[in-house]
């Protein structure tokens, strides 16, 4: 299958199939970077709220 092909039929897929699927990729970006387990458990372990972001600032973020 080609990738034109699977972007043509990843088009029509259920928006929650779609969101399932982007987040899998993600998962696998993620894999393939060995710093980003280190940069995730340093930023969960971060207690200090002024790097904190609230989720209305979130929501600002990715608005576009």
């Amino acid at each position: 299958m080609t990738l034109e092909k699977m972007k043509e039929e990843l088009a029509v897929m259920p928006q929650d199939q779609q969101d399932h699927l982007a987040a899998y990729l993600t998962h696998l970006r993620h894999l393939r970077d060995p710093e980003f387990r280190g940069d995730l458990r340093r930023r969960i372990d971060d207690r200090d709220p002024a790097h904190w972001v609230s989720l209305d600032q979130l929501r600002e973020r990715w608005k576009d």
